[in-house]
């Protein structure tokens, strides 16, 4: 728990504010049974329960590197749409755009 702990406290930095909410156990009841279960074993269960164990941590440090190439990406064309209403000249390519642009949303100048 202390890695994870860890790297909440990292994560926080960027964020302008946060707000933990402590849940007890009796309004969480799924994960407290979830809670239970870790320590048991499971050779006795029936062999169609599939029960997963988890061998490392799901927290890794990984670098990741933000990357942006130089001139256009197939971003331009949807934040355009988004922003200026500008949209191919082509009605298909214009209606795969407008199709295509409602699963993104602009925030404050970022799709």
């Amino acid at each position: 728990m202390i890695e994870y702990l860890k790297k909440v406290k990292e994560l926080l930095q960027f964020f302008k504010e946060s707000e933990f909410v402590h849940i007890s156990r009796g309004l969480n009841k799924k994960t407290d049974a979830l809670r239970k279960l870790a320590p048991m074993a499971f050779d006795h269960l029936a062999k169609d329960v599939k029960v997963e164990t988890i061998k490392q941590p799901s927290i890794m440090d990984v670098a990741v590197a933000n990357i942006e190439a130089p001139g256009e990406n197939w971003m331009a064309p949807i934040l355009r749409y988004l922003q200026e209403g500008i949209v191919p000249e082509d009605r298909q390519e214009a209606r795969r755009l407008q199709i295509r642009a409602l699963q993104y949303e602009v925030i404050e100048g970022t799709l």
